[in-house]
């Protein structure tokens, strides 16, 4: 992406793995509140001090969870994030709630974080240029799950991108990875440059 000639970072927000039990405990039972904001915290302080970078033209791409908070950004902070391309994304956290229970707990145990989580209840404030992907053989991610934001956003009469990769699973080929990144790339090139 950065060869295309956009500047790039990647932020390990609060919550992630990796920098110590405090760093990871902040999104304990409370997933999808301080992600998207450490991500624009990290923009607004490389923008005050890099004139070069046009904060009025950002993208944001992720892939699984990655898709799943490049939906939540593009959802909750509009203003910010004019362009998304969302792999193979989580959209609800209750559709398949395993993955999400050791953050969360039991579903019943927390409904509130669970609804809270959910990026199909905030379809209808999608304002910029949203590219979803999914394979259609995915079981991780299940094909259902597009399905379901793509039937809200659709409800909220909002317009988006879908790329179906059939066959592909999770795991993309590498034929499915090239045309994924290629079309991801493209979007970006179409909808970022001035």
């Amino acid at each position: 992406i950065a060869q295309l000639g956009f500047i790039v970072y990647s932020v390990d927000a609060r919550g992630t793995p990796g920098r110590g039990k405090a760093f990871q405990d902040l999104t304990y039972r409370n997933v999808a509140r301080i992600e998207v904001p450490d991500h624009i915290a990290v923009l607004e302080q490389l923008a005050s001090t890099r004139p070069y970078i046009d904060s009025s033209r950002v993208g944001i791409t992720g892939y699984s969870w990655g898709g799943y908070f490049t939906i939540r950004a593009m959802l909750t902070a509009p203003e910010v994030f004019q362009v998304g391309v969302a792999g193979a994304s989580v959209v609800d956290f209750i559709a398949n709630p395993k993955p999400i229970e050791p953050y969360l707990g039991m579903p019943q145990e927390n409904p509130d974080a669970y609804e809270f989580g959910s990026n199909i209840r905030l379809a209808d404030q999608l304002q910029g240029k949203l590219l979803m992907q999914i394979g259609t053989a995915d079981v991780n991610v299940t094909f259902n799950h597009t399905m379901r934001m793509a039937d809200a956003f659709i409800k909220s009469g909002k317009l988006f991108d879908l790329l179906v990769m059939p066959e592909e699973t999770h795991l993309l080929t590498p034929a499915g990875v090239a045309y994924y990144r290629h079309a991801r790339d493209q979007y970006f090139v179409e909808h970022l440059n001035p």
